[in-house]
């Protein structure tokens, strides 16, 4: 029998999602810089980072294990948030939150979404 460690294991891949109200390089590099360094800590691929507001771009991508945001207010405004975590639960994809009081990774699922 043979120990995960000493085989190759791929690292989950995640896409990390930004929403930028005020399009500024520094802030958009800023926040990259900060989805990269949460990815790197957690063993987690960053494949690509996005700011279009189309999550079907995202949710079609085979083999994804989530998206990363900056904070939960990267999904869009209260109401648009709700059912784009409705699309992503519908998915599968995990959502892993980077800092704010919800830093922390939401499961989402059939069950979340309904709630």
């Amino acid at each position: 029998m043979e120990l995960t460690e000493q085989r190759p294991v791929r690292a989950p891949a995640v896409v990390g999602l930004l929403r930028l109200t005020t399009e500024t390089p520094a802030r958009q590099s800023a926040l990259t810089e900060a989805l990269a360094e949460f990815c790197r800590s957690r063993e987690l691929d960053l494949t690509d980072v996005t700011t279009g507001g189309d999550l079907s771009a995202i949710t079609d991508r085979p083999g994804l294990y989530g998206i990363v945001l900056p904070s939960l207010a990267h999904l869009g405004a209260a109401p648009e948030r709700a059912s784009r975590h409705r699309q992503l639960a519908d998915a599968g994809l995990r959502v892993l939150v980077v800092r704010g009081p919800q830093a922390r990774t939401l499961i989402a699922s059939a069950l979340d979404s309904r709630r």
